[in-house]
This record gives structure tokens, C-alpha cells and sequence, in this order.
């Protein structure tokens, strides 16, 4: 066998035993001051992340661990904030062991939240936002309204997507997208159009814009 293919095999072995080690549980916590901030991005990659609107002064970032690798990274700019994870290549191999990051967002923003991720599932809990977007590709995108009054604008590839504005008649216009995933819609538009790729109309005086574009994943409104 060829010396390098040896090195390389030995160094592969190291990085699977390594990430099949357990780990102890630990938690990266961060704050931030939203003072002077119009955007929050949050790039979530491959991890799964909640946003939770929350009655809180700044925000609050969590970070569930299994391993000592790298945690949270908070970049201000020009009234702009941005919450990510440095890259670590080992945590490809530990799956079922991944980081889980939760973001609390004061309800008194009133800015855009823009979530990037890929394969990571984004989780919405008790949303009192005012312009949320969420961009991923095959992650799962479930969106949970405690109050709507908010621009909504989603698109994955693969990813399902499910929404909860939680009221018989929002405020809002709907616009959705798919080309070859089901679409459902649980609350009674007017101007009700309806195509083999696209579902659109508006409920009260339809203030509101929720846009939901996906290629191969289904959309539930309700």
C-alpha cells in the first residue's frame, strides 16, 4: 500500500475514534446589546437553531456542546450583528452529537432577523418579530407565531416548511412557491389563486407579506 494512503487512513481513523469519543455537555453563553442595530444575521450552516422572541432587554445567544470545539462568534458592525460558529471539520463526523444554538430576541426589535443555514433545521418559538427571513437548503423550517405582525420571507431547496400565524384571519398576503412539494393552507384567503406551482391571495387587509419559495420541500400555513 502506498506510504501516503497509510498516513492518510491513520489520520482518518484518529479524526472517526476522536468523534465517536463522548463528550462532557457544555454551554457557550453570549450577550449583546441591540442598541444602534438594524440586522441581525445568524448563520447556522449545518446546526439546528431555535429563535425565540422573549421578553429581554438584550439578546441572548446559547450554545449546547458535546465537545471542546470552537463556540460562539459575535461580529458587530455598521448597525449590523452577526452570530455564526467558527468551521470545525471533525464535527462532520459526530452527527448525532452536534451543536444546538438558541437565540433570544428582545420582542422590542424592530429590525430584520436574517437566518443563513444549509442543512441545519431552524426553529421559530413564540415569534413576535417584525421582518424575519430564513435561506437554507435541505434544513427543515418551522416557524411558530405568538403575535403577527411580521414580513416573513422563506426559501429552501429541500427543506419543509411549516408555519403557524396563529389567528383565523391574519393580516397578511400569501405568496407561495413550489415546484414539485405539496402546499397546504389552513385559513381562508380572498383573491384565492391557485396553480400547479403557486398559491397566492390575502387575509383582512393583507399588510403583510409572507413568501414561502421552495423547490422539492412541501409549505403548511395555517
Amino acid at each position: 500500500m502506498n506510504k501516503y494512503l497509510k498516513v492518510l487512513l491513520v489520520i482518518l481513523t484518529v479524526m472517526l475514534l476522536n468523534a465517536c469519543a463522548g463528550g462532557e455537555e457544555r454551554e457557550d453563553i453570549q450577550m449583546a446589546s441591540l442598541k444602534d442595530i438594524d440586522s441581525i444575521y445568524l448563520e447556522n450552516g449545518s446546526i439546528n437553531i431555535d429563535v425565540v422572541s422573549a421578553e429581554i432587554e438584550e439578546l441572548e445567544a446559547y450554545l449546547l456542546l458535546y465537545d471542546n470545539g470552537p463556540g460562539i462568534v459575535m461580529e458587530k458592525g455598521k448597525q449590523k450583528l452577526t452570530i455564526r460558529l467558527k468551521n470545525d471539520i471533525t464535527r462532520l463526523f459526530k452527527i448525532d452529537r452536534m451543536p444546538h444554538l438558541e437565540v433570544r430576541i428582545p420582542t422590542e426589535f424592530k429590525g430584520e432577523i436574517i437566518v443563513n443555514g444549509s442543512s441545519g433545521n431552524v426553529v421559530g418559538k413564540d415569534l413576535q418579530t417584525h421582518d424575519l427571513q430564513v435561506n437554507g437548503s435541505s434544513g427543515n423550517v418551522k416557524l411558530d407565531f405568538l403575535d403577527f405582525h411580521s414580513e416573513v420571507h422563506v426559501t429552501t431547496t429541500s427543506g419543509n416548511v411549516d408555519i403557524s400565524l396563529n389567528e383565523d384571519e391574519p393580516d397578511a398576503t400569501l405568496l407561495l412557491k413550489s415546484n414539485s412539494g405539496r402546499r397546504s393552507v389552513g385559513i381562508v384567503l380572498n383573491n384565492h389563486q391557485q396553480s400547479k406551482k403557486e398559491t397566492k391571495g390575502t387575509s383582512e387587509s393583507g399588510d403583510y407579506k409572507v413568501q414561502v419559495e421552495t423547490s422539492s420541500g412541501n409549505i403548511s400555513l395555517k
